[in-house]
């Protein structure tokens, strides 16, 4: 940002004066430049932004030092020039390349193997990877650089862990972008996380999301090659979700409570195309002391080529409260 001391009104004769001689410079400069005297040349940019702030030299001297800063591999401060450059020089004719310039050092630092200091970690921090790449979505929305710096944003985020703040990210880029290729990645990178959150959970409705989520991308994406991989995915999401309601029905028969047990057990028997309807089926034939071998209710699941909506069953859908609604005998 330009400095309290720079602030100041200057009268037109003054800006025209400085004009002149920070041209002046300015031609000193590239001729340094382009005879190979880049350290020269690099001190006589920073001077003249520096000592002239508001001429249009200024501008290009800074784009021009942020040029060299980048090429000698400093790019954390050359990332920091060229974001100087966008916020005092709005209207600069290096606005584009700038971006560009910043997306690939970001990039850049996103892939590193270097280590940072003392050979220890890497040279940047994943919190400061996404502040640089959300500063290019931000200031540059309309290119192409802002939903490709969103979609990092979700990769370092997922690359941490941060599986509810990645999904947020790609969320972004498919409701702002859509019709897109990044929106389609988007989508697909979003249902490969809703499928780490439903493993690492024992509730059937963060499989849920995940079919939703593959749903989604079936729908929108039919003709990308990732559709039909979803699709064949679809029936290992089903048996992951069965089993954990067949589990979860089996914890309250044990516990004491089979209204409770009830309720997950015919859920189960809805979807057929498991192993666990027939276990459900025989669970309530046991509780209801009725038995009809291999009974298992007739009833289409929504795994199918077109996916149909489940009937609502009355159980709480919390990912911390998986347990079904309290009945009498609780």
């Amino acid at each position: 940002m330009l400095k309290g001391k720079d602030k100041k009104v200057v009268n037109s004769a003054e800006l025209n004066s400085q004009e002149s001689a920070a041209s002046s410079q300015l031609a000193k400069a590239d001729s340094l430049r382009a005879s190979g005297k880049l350290r020269q040349a690099r001190d006589t940019y920073k001077s003249i932004v520096n000592s002239y702030p508001r001429t249009d030299s200024a501008a290009e001297a800074q784009f021009q030092y942020a040029k060299i800063l980048q090429a000698d591999g400093d790019a954390r401060k050359a990332f920091e020039q060229y974001e100087e450059l966008i916020t005092n020089f709005r209207n600069t004719t290096n606005f584009n390349e700038a971006i560009k310039n910043q997306f690939e050092i970001a990039e850049s630092l996103r892939n590193t193997k270097k280590k940072g200091f003392l050979g220890l970690g890497a040279p940047v921090q994943p919190s400061q990877l996404i502040e640089m790449f959300e500063s290019i979505s931000t200031v540059a929305p309309y290119t192409e650089f802002a939903p490709k710096s969103l979609l990092n944003v979700g990769y370092v985020q997922t690359s941490q862990g941060e599986e509810n703040l990645a999904i947020n990210s790609f969320r972004k880029v498919v409701d702002n972008y859509r019709d897109t290729e990044y929106a389609t990645e988007a989508q697909y990178q979003i249902f490969q996380l809703r499928g780490v959150k439903a493993e690492q959970s024992n509730s059937p409705v963060e499989d849920r999301a995940q079919v939703e989520a593959g749903i989604d991308f079936m729908t929108q994406n039919p003709d990308d090659q990732r559709a039909q991989e979803i699709q064949s995915n679809l029936k290992e999401i089903e048996l992951r979700e069965m089993e954990k309601q067949y589990n979860i029905g089996m914890h309250y028969e044990k516990s004491g409570k089979p209204d409770s047990a009830r309720i997950y057990y015919r859920e189960v028997v809805k979807n057929p195309g498991t192993p666990y309807a027939a276990k459900a089926q025989a669970r309530l034939n046991a509780l209801d002391n009725v038995n009809v071998p291999d009974a298992v209710e007739k009833k289409a699941g929504f795994f199918g080529p077109k996916p149909l909506k489940k009937d609502k069953v009355e159980m709480r859908t919390s990912e911390d409260a998986v347990v079904p609604l309290p009945t009498s005998e609780s």
